[in-house]
């Protein structure tokens, strides 16, 4: 935990406010916030609010300062609890969109924020504090900053399945509040109550010093941006740092400005093993770092096309190993290798970048790592401490020898086992030959105790010699995992709670009762634990679902993000439990769902609802559910577009969605998953003409299909789209699992076996959940009847031990949720149907 986390922020608002007024102010903390209110205060539905930054050595006094003003003034506000969430507030990689927002403003009315704004300018000006990229700053070298967006909003349940504050427009009608990384308030909005400087932009090219044009952006960042640019004066191509002011901020003043000016004078010292250093210029403000383009591709890019052709990972093993040594030549360790920090060169050499956290042994530095390569005393050490020696180096070099051949580091979570041991495991349970070659110098160079770590001579050496054997490690047991995850579930649950088990990121503010992150996904795990034998809460968790079964203002028909799949679980339940109120809470739940919906696909969509349908009528819920299924499918057959390349069912642009413009592929969003309801409706309603465009579907995936030197068969997720993510292209949501389970149930078994080619080669690098993970990988090649036991292996690898618990990590491999389709749950239902058998989850 950070050192500064227990740092007293909300107390300095306590002792702010005025005397013989306490009782009239609450203060209200949760995970991230403390929210301040007063018995009057009022919050309007919109309008202009105040944001005010601050670094986290700068962020006490500028909240007492503020504080001072605010409580003086009535006016509620919220700010960061903590000097650690302040720190993530700050740091680079924030999301643009929310960053160095420490204290938010919400004035009762226009009056009253032209009051406060300047007060709040006058106290804290002088302060250091980032500028707030969504927001216009007060004044120029303001800490307060202004936007037009929601205060109380108007709660929506958005097509999407996500609840969320929206604005209301002057015709009444509820529109997003856009929330971007630039200042753009809503065309109709009122302006400021206040005047505010104007943004001056040109239009023109973006020149540094006079000689560095700015041509395309790599990313953005919170910290700034990152381009390819021209050289104006020798018309070279080069890359362009940007590092604002007050940004990634530390508690000894240092910030992302300090941090490029390292990276500076780090490629000096690293010439010719990085790229070349030109300039370090300010402009604007912002510091910027000019240098050498390095050519070729990013080493995980170079590791996953060697993986798909089957190539051996050995001259880039070595090549690896005299690169760092070339480093460690220099008196420096790198202390941040990975993947990310080396580019492959078109003659396949290698080269570093971004090496600002390179240093000398000894050197006061800031801990800084990147998860999988860090070694035990980096991930227990201070905030600040001396740069460790280059045994932090070795440790990486071997986690990287194990990437190299998996593509994937090994993700080990916290918990109270040796790492070595588990380190162990991970690699003594894949067989392949690569892991094989590499098991030793993987072992030799990341044992716990720095001091046995082997030599970069030793590791080398062992490359070169003869396949030896290493001691095994056994990983956790499948039977464990399925009780130790059952009993996780129960024991997380929270029957009083707003959600029966909490999640993060984008699932808190989804629906509490659906499948994706809510609890009919997990409820769907319990139904099927029982049926197997196993005492679990399946009537508590069902009574809590149905008590809620109709607490949303719409019943969105999707499996997996609306309410079809609350009611497939409720049902299920009620017949587990013998339960007819359920089974008819259900039943009356399903009959509200509209027939005809603008998104076609199974997880928010007709599809879904068309799924949900078919398994009443199969459950004896009666033939009315039958008939829904076949009008359903007719409004699928008028949806559907026909290109040159085969038939689609597009997300409508018009339609108010995240989704709007899609022309997916994949089972969850697309093509597989429309495809696959249409083959179950005909084969259920004896129609031919739900039959053949099924198979019209499947001829679409079969022209789209893209075969890897493996046999492997992907598919990309978007028709309209190139591809983006290499990881969906394998897996259920939007890939060949996906994909591979329609097309077996088609009869296209040749394309099914080269999506399970592509899902097993992939194993290694995948998450254990159900949606792009192994999870749901696994219960593809269940369907295919083929040998699920090289997933189980990476699943039993992937398990942490939790307060005595053996459990499974989320997508990230790093959080532990229960969710079905992210997290905990959709990864005990597969080793369930590994154990007992059974039907495939969510499909009739």
């Amino acid at each position: 935990m950070p050192e500064h986390s227990t740092f007293p922020l909300v107390e300095l608002v306590r002792a702010a406010i005025p005397d013989g007024s306490a009782d009239h102010w609450r203060l209200r903390t949760d995970d991230f916030w403390c929210h301040v209110s007063h018995d009057d205060g009022v919050r309007r539905k919109q309008g202009w609010k105040l944001h005010l930054s601050a670094t986290p050595l700068s962020a006490p006094m500028v909240l007492f300062r503020a504080a001072e003003v605010l409580l003086a003034q009535g006016c509620d506000f919220k700010f960061a609890k903590g000097l650690a969430q302040v720190e993530e507030l700050t740091s680079g990689r924030y999301r643009r969109a929310q960053a160095g927002k420490f204290v938010t403003v919400y004035p009762a009315d226009d009056e009253q924020f032209a009051r406060i704004a300047p007060l709040l300018h006058e106290a804290t000006l002088g302060l250091p504090g980032p500028r707030i990229p969504s927001d216009r700053p007060y004044a120029e070298h303001s800490l307060v900053h202004m936007r037009f967006g929601a205060i109380h909003g108007v709660p929506v349940l958005t097509n999407d399945g996500s609840f969320e504050a929206r604005l209301t427009d002057p015709d009444g009608r509820p529109v997003k509040d856009e929330r971007t990384p630039w200042f753009a308030p809503p065309a109709w909005a009122p302006p400021p109550p206040v005047p505010v400087p104007t943004a001056v932009s040109n239009g023109r090219r973006v020149v540094i010093d006079d000689r560095f044009q700015v041509d395309s952006a790599i990313r953005h960042s919170s910290r700034g941006g990152v381009y390819f640019g021209t050289d104006l004066a020798t018309g070279a191509k080069v890359v362009l740092k940007q590092a604002r002011p007050h940004v990634a901020a530390q508690l000894n003043g240092l910030d992302a400005r300090d941090a490029l000016r390292r990276e500076a004078r780090m490629l000096t010292e690293l010439k010719g093993l990085a790229a070349e250093l030109i300039v370090l210029v300010e402009h604007g403000g912002d510091l910027f770092l000019i240098e050498s383009v390095v050519p070729g591709r990013p080493l995980t890019d170079e590791v996953d096309a060697m993986l798909r052709a089957g190539a051996e990972p050995y001259s880039l093993a070595r090549k690896l190993i005299a690169l760092l040594r070339a480093v460690h030549d220099r008196g420096l360790v790198f202390r941040d290798l990975s993947p990310a920090n080396v580019m492959a060169l078109p003659d396949g050499e290698l080269r570093l970048i971004d090496p600002e956290t390179a240093a000398r042994p000894g050197e006061l530095v800031h801990r800084t790592f990147t998860p999988g390569f860090a070694a035990p005393e980096v991930l227990n050490g201070k905030r600040f401490e001396p740069a460790p020696d280059t045994a932090v180096d070795r440790y990486a070099l071997g986690t990287f020898l194990l990437f190299l051949a998996t593509g994937a580091p090994p993700a080990l979570p916290s918990d109270p086992r040796d790492p070595h041991d588990r380190l162990r495991a991970v690699v003594t349970a894949n067989d392949s030959e690569a892991v094989r070659r590499f098991a030793p110098a993987i072992l030799g160079l990341t044992r716990t105790d720095p001091a046995e770590r082997w030599s970069l001579d030793r590791a080398l050496a062992s490359l070169d010699g003869p396949v030896s054997d290493v001691a095994t490690a056994e990983p956790i047991g499948t039977d464990q995992l399925i009780w130790d995850g059952l009993k996780h579930i129960e024991s997380t649950m929270d029957l009083s709670a707003k959600r029966l088990w909490p999640t993060d990121g984008f699932g808190t503010g989804t629906d509490a009762c659906a499948v994706q992150y809510g609890a009919a996904g997990v409820l769907g795990v319990l139904n099927q634990a029982a049926k197997a034998g196993y005492d679990v809460p399946v009537g508590d968790v069902a009574r809590w679902i149905d008590e809620r079964r109709l607490d949303v203002p719409k019943l969105l028909p999707g499996l997996y993000f609306g309410r079809a799949g609350t009611a497939w679980a409720l049902h299920d339940a009620g017949t587990l439990l013998d339960d007819r109120e359920l089974r008819d809470h259900a039943v009356d739940m399903a009959r509200q769902f509209p027939t005809r919906w603008p998104n076609p696909d199974i997880c928010h969509g007709s599809a879904g609802h068309g799924l949900l349908a078919l398994h009443l009528w199969k459950a004896g819920a009666g033939d009315e559910f039958l008939a829904r299924a076949s009008d359903i499918a007719d409004g699928l057959l008028d949806a559907a577009t026909r290109t040159d390349d085969g038939v689609f069912w597009p997300v409508p642009d018009d339609f108010d969605s995240e989704l709007a413009g899609t022309w997916h592929f994949g089972f969850g969003h697309g093509v597989a998953g429309v495809g696959t309801f249409l083959l179950e409706a005909a084969d259920a309603t004896g129609r031919a003409d739900l039959h053949d465009v099924a198979a019209e579907a499947g001829a679409t995936l079969a022209k789209a299909a893209v075969e890897d030197p493996d046999g492997g068969v992907r598919w990309r997720p978007d028709y309209r789209r190139a591809e983006r993510s290499g990881d969906l292209t394998r897996h259920w949501c939007s890939g060949s699992s996906g994909v591979g389970t329609f097309l077996h149930r088609l009869g296209r078994h040749d394309l099914a076996a080269g999506a399970a080619v592509a899902v097993k080669a992939h194993r290694w690098r995948s998450s254990p959940c159900v949606c792009h993970g192994l999870a749901g990988d696994g219960e593809f090649l269940l369907d295919l009847g083929h040998d699920v036991d090289d997933l189980v292996t990476v699943l039993r690898t992937r398990a942490v031990l939790k307060a005595g618990r053996a459990v499974l990590p989320d997508e990230t491999q790093l959080k532990f949720v229960v969710n079905y389709a992210t997290g905990l749950a959709g990864p005990v239902g597969f080793l369930l149907r590994v154990r007992h058998g059974g039907p495939r989850p969510w499909h009739p």
